[in-house]
């Protein structure tokens, strides 16, 4: 286990060696759950993948796959970090997801 986590962080969980970005505000991270997306080394071209880019590497968010981590019962350390307009953009991407059209129904 590591420190407590922050928004935009990349975690490297160590029992799936899966990266995950973490999506929820840091106020929701230090209860130990965290808000993450899967980060893929590549993925076909969708509306819901976000390319990513640190020094380290680049990847793909999957924002469609949300999930919420419990970081206190996981084996994870900080690889990296993404700058404020990129966890804007996802952020954006995510929310798109649950927005409300009214005609939909």
């Amino acid at each position: 286990m590591g420190r407590s986590v922050r928004q935009g962080d990349i975690i490297e969980l160590k029992d799936r060696k899966a990266r995950a970005l973490i999506l929820s505000k840091d106020f929701f991270n230090e209860t130990g759950l965290s808000v993450v997306c899967p980060v893929v080394e590549k993925a076909d071209p969708d509306a819901l993948h976000v390319l990513v880019g640190t020094n380290q590497f680049t990847g793909v968010a999957m924002c469609e796959q949300l999930k919420t981590l419990d970081l206190n019962k996981r084996y994870y350390r900080v690889v990296d970090r993404l700058s404020y307009s990129e966890i804007q953009q996802i952020s954006d991407v995510v929310q798109s997801i649950f927005d409300y059209y009214p005609y939909s129904l």
